[in-house]
């Protein structure tokens, strides 16, 4: 008789090695075909590492031409530049004979080297630049109601039971008649004893028109311009000042559209020879948002306008 547990044994050990059969055929028959998927896809990687050397290579080269391209336009623009610094003193020639102009320094950090460049231009254009004044925003905004209240008296206002804001207004009225009609009176020395404003020139003599020169990059520039900047430009506009804001190309555009809301005119690209050339015509009347930034309407002024001021 035959005994159970063998005949199962017997069984369990065939299917076994009957599994074992079929797995091992299964790797057999597949090995091929998986060792071909591999072949197929390092072939297809090797096109695409060509392929990408070969964009890579063309890229290159369009880049190595477009630098050529970019160079030669660089000396051309240059060029350009050139010619019209050489000529531009000679097409505004006396076009602002007989104007006194302030030039207003926004930040002690102003370009010495572009201040300069503005005032010899504007002399060259027949104007007197008796006055040079520099703005220490960082001092205006910070100085508390007390340190207003004692400029304003210093500047002989009646402050009595006035508000903040009304002092504040005051003060660069005030200021801003000071510029207008001269300051026989030396009443400036109140503003520069309190460390708002650095004076270089006559205080004395009236003032018909500011160069208000700006700059900034940061979200703290534009604050110091609403706070103290801006009041201080309108107060110029109301006593009958005209006001032109300049700024380099270096300038954010969003400081320049800050002047830009109160109708002032501005030029967004002084540190160039038409930045300069825009400044004189917004100054004779042709007033603009000038520049090549992304808030300018006109790039620079008809050639005409200063033609008709010469025969004017």
């Amino acid at each position: 008789m035959v005994d159970i547990r063998l005949y199962i044994g017997t069984l369990v050990a065939v299917l076994v090695f009957f599994g074992l059969g079929i797995l091992v055929g299964i790797g057999i028959t597949r090995e091929p075909r998986a060792e071909q998927l591999y072949q197929r896809i390092e072939r297809q990687l090797q096109r695409y590492r060509e392929e990408t050397a070969r964009e890579l290579k063309k890229r290159d080269e369009q880049i190595r031409q477009l630098d050529s391209e970019l160079a030669v336009l660089k000396l051309k623009l240059r060029a350009n530049e050139q010619f019209v610094e050489k000529l531009a003193p000679s097409l505004v020639q006396n076009s602002l004979i007989f104007r006194n102009i302030a030039l207003v320094l926004a930040t002690p950090d102003t370009d010495g080297e572009l201040v300069a460049r503005v005032q010899a231009f504007l002399e060259k254009a027949g104007a007197k630049i008796p006055l040079s004044l520099t703005l220490v925003p960082e001092a205006i905004q910070s100085a508390d109601s007390m340190s207003w209240r004692k400029v304003a008296q210093g500047l002989g206002i009646v402050v009595g039971d006035a508000d903040d804001e009304a002092v504040k207004s005051g003060v660069w009225k005030r200021v801003a008649l000071l510029i207008r009609y001269g300051d026989p009176q030396n009443s400036w020395q109140a503003l520069s004893k309190a460390g708002w404003v650095k004076i270089n020139g006559n205080t004395q003599t009236p003032i018909g028109s500011a160069v208000l020169i700006c700059s900034g990059q940061n979200q703290q520039d534009i604050m110091q311009g609403k706070s103290v900047v801006l009041p201080f430009a309108r107060a110029l506009k109301n006593v009958g000042v005209r006001v032109v804001v300049v700024t380099s190309t270096m300038t954010s555009a969003e400081v320049v559209a800050l002047y830009q809301t109160d109708e002032l005119p501005t030029v967004d690209h002084i540190d160039t020879p038409l930045g300069l050339l825009s400044l004189v015509a917004a100054l004779i009347g042709h007033q603009d948002h000038y520049g090549f930034g992304e808030t300018a309407r006109r790039p620079f002024p008809e050639p005409e306008w200063f033609v008709q001021q010469k025969q004017q």
